[in-house]
């Protein structure tokens, strides 16, 4: 990214992060606004960010771990101000606020790729790999939040000790809610990544699968998400069964994201990206 569209989005992330922290201490709603208004700002900075990263390297800048971070701050906080324009949790802001941050700057941190990318990595379904993979797992991690909200809030609940932060999130039922929507539709972008990723690795290497570390652990992730879908929708597996579940089946998506990607060297380890399929120009 841009080193001027990089720190200003930091800076719209930190200062819209700051009023909705402040919205929730002191429940005034125009602290609210303002910060949503700066957290809308600094998601079009990112987008220009990204948007000129895109444009110098030809391709989707998602080429290693660095720039994977900077593009899953962009889905996180994108999912964040979608959601709340549907479902109104307006205390994720504060919560999603400080990750993207932390996620932006790791990224900008870490070494850029070498190299310049082949014409092969201009494949339309890359792009849907990446943004459907990226752009879930921002939603998968908002019910993530939603479901460690869940369980403080019941926890205040059964030990009869509310206290003033209590009244200041959610509701039981609003949360559940929220999970499921943000889980869902989490699992419908991650599931169209995996199936735009098949479809690049049969262009590129002649095969859907090729039964890799990396593509091992993303299908138990979907089959994973898929059975916690299930289980609530046909079992009823919802209130504290089901947000310890959404916690849960995020560990997976943290591995598959971020460990099985350093641990494995196989075409998807970020280390190997470019130079194992021999794209490099």
């Amino acid at each position: 990214m841009n080193d001027f569209l990089h720190w200003a989005t930091v800076a719209a992330y930190l200062a819209g992060t700051a009023l909705y922290l402040a919205f929730v201490a002191a429940q005034r709603d125009g602290l609210r606004r303002v910060g949503g208004a700066v957290l809308w700002l600094g998601l079009g900075l990112h987008t220009a960010g990204l948007a000129t990263a895109w444009w110098e390297l030809g391709v989707v800048p998602a080429l290693n771990l660095g720039q994977s971070l900077a593009l899953l701050s962009w889905a996180l906080m994108a999912a964040t101000l979608v959601a709340n324009l549907r479902l109104e949790i307006m205390v994720m802001g504060a919560l999603s606020g400080p990750i993207c941050t932390m996620l932006l700057l790791a990224g900008n941190w870490l070494p850029a790729p070498v190299g310049q990318p082949g014409p092969v990595f201009k494949s339309v379904w890359l792009g849907v790999h990446v943004f459907g993979l990226l752009g879930g797992y921002g939603l998968l991690l908002l019910a993530c939040l939603a479901g460690l909200l869940y369980m403080r809030q019941e926890r205040a609940l059964r030990s009869k000790r509310l206290g003033p932060l209590f009244q200041r999130l959610p509701s039981l039922s609003r949360l559940d809610q929220f999970g499921h929507w943000t889980m869902v539709s989490g699992f419908t972008l991650m599931t169209v990544g995996l199936v735009g990723g098949a479809i690049f690795a049969h262009g590129v290497m002649g095969s859907f699968l090729r039964g890799t570390p990396k593509e091992v652990c993303a299908l138990v992730t979907w089959l994973a998400y898929a059975a916690v879908i299930h289980t609530r929708l046909v079992q009823g597996w919802r209130g504290r069964r089901g947000a310890w579940l959404m916690v849960a089946a995020f560990g997976l998506v943290l591995f598959t994201f971020v460990g099985a990607g350093l641990l494995f060297n196989d075409y998807h380890s970020f280390e190997s990206i470019i130079k194992f399929t021999g794209a490099v120009s």
